[in-house]
């Protein structure tokens, strides 16, 4: 059960027999990959299952920086998927940074941090069994794929070939080809063709199981194998990307946890009445201010509203509010904020920034910034005795410059 691709590379090998080159052994290869520092590239990916008649055919776009002090991944990477399905294309993404791994499919958005839980980054101990190396097509960027060599250059049960001079479809290359053997079974077969220059890969087709019940093909074609000159890896490069993600599904509060001690981000939000609100990051305010990021949808929110400007109207020196409504519609949210106060502002579709702000979508939400832009404290849900926070973190927020 082989897809077409081996049948190809087969016919290359037999047209252009293996110039004799210096020898080449994995560990070199592995390096060579691991040290990878910049990659872009676009690749199908196909998977053939025994009870399946036609492959699941991927689009995979990714993107890799060379980690070599990471002790939990050899690279960090962005990748996006897609799929046809009866319903349309179905899409989703991986991403790992910063010690931080995100994951989006199905309408969900998991984050993984390791400052807040490392156990999910190296279960009982092992790192390989990380959220961070186990997402799906990992295993293709070619970091992964040098730390695989390396693994395999060391591991009895795999015999490999390497032919270090051939040519394959019409271009110079270098063929890694063998069998797993575990237990007399063989595991695995597997071929990876490689630019000769860069080691690159160019096509990987990989046999699981072969012969049996579970029999697995799997065929990939890149694009291109060359290093990129700069890719952006990044939490910021991450949500300019996948904006919807992140607005709608986000389920975390981690990186809104992280605000205090910084500038608060850029927010830019439409008003109620129709004009434009904007605010960037750095900017001065000309007294402590409040962001409370609320819904029309929750059942609180008339007590949040209320509970703030109790506190507010408690303290002795002048506090602003800016009401952030996720909503949509103007009629909804002026409905239920009955009358706008002397250093209020009141926001509609907000959710950008909630979304740069790392609100995810609990709410309510507080952001306490003080008047040098940065912010001083932050509060999460509501409660009974809100209005005394609000006059504790207003006041911390007053005096924190």
């Amino acid at each position: 059960m082989k897809l077409h691709g081996t049948v190809l590379y087969a016919l290359a090998l037999v047209s252009a027999a293996p110039v004799t080159s210096a020898a080449l052994d994995l560990k070199e290869i592995g390096a060579a990959l691991k040290a990878t520092e910049c990659y872009t590239d676009t690749a199908t990916y196909d998977l053939l299952l025994a009870s399946l008649s036609d492959p699941v055919a991927y689009t995979v776009a990714l993107q890799s920086k060379a980690a070599p002090a990471d002790t939990l991944a050899p690279c960090e990477y962005i990748i996006t998927w897609s799929l046809p399905s009866p319903g349309g294309i179905a899409r989703g993404f991986s991403a790992y940074f910063d010690k931080s791994h995100f994951r989006f499919r199905d309408k969900r958005l998991q984050e993984y941090h390791y400052a807040e839980n490392p156990d999910p980054f190296a279960p009982l101990g092992f790192t390989a069994r990380g959220v961070q190396r186990q997402v799906q097509f990992a295993e293709i960027l070619p970091q992964f794929i040098g730390e695989q060599f390396e693994l395999m250059a060391s591991d009895s049960t795999y015999t490999t070939h390497i032919t270090p001079d051939t040519i394959v479809s019409g271009s110079k290359a270098v063929v890694v080809e063998g069998v797993r053997r575990i237990n007399g079974i063989d595991a695995m077969e597997y071929t990876y063709i490689l630019d000769p220059t860069t080691y690159l890969p160019r096509n990987i087709e990989l046999e699981n199981n072969p012969g049996q019940i579970g029999e697995q093909s799997i065929a990939i074609k890149y694009s291109s194998a060359k290093p990129a000159a700069a890719t952006e890896i990044s939490y910021d490069a991450l949500v300019a990307a996948e904006p919807e993600a992140f607005e709608k599904f986000r389920e975390s509060t981690f990186s809104l946890t992280t605000l205090p001690g910084r500038p608060l981000p850029r927010i830019a939000a439409p008003t109620a009445t129709g004009e434009r609100y904007v605010h960037e990051r750095e900017e001065s305010f000309s007294a402590p201010t409040i962001f409370v990021f609320v819904e029309t949808t929750v059942g609180s929110t008339p007590q949040v509203i209320g509970s703030v400007r109790k506190g507010v109207d408690s303290l002795p020196f002048q506090t602003d509010v800016v009401w952030a409504f996720l909503d949509h519609r103007p009629e909804d949210v002026t409905e239920i904020v009955d009358n706008i106060r002397p250093g209020e502002s009141l926001l509609i579709n907000a959710g950008g920034a909630a979304r740069d702000c790392g609100v995810g979508n609990t709410t309510p939400a507080f952001i306490f910034v003080s008047p040098d832009g940065h912010v001083a404290d932050i509060q999460v849900g509501y409660n009974q005795e809100l209005d005394s926070v609000v006059i504790q973190k207003a006041t911390n927020s007053k005096y924190s410059n």
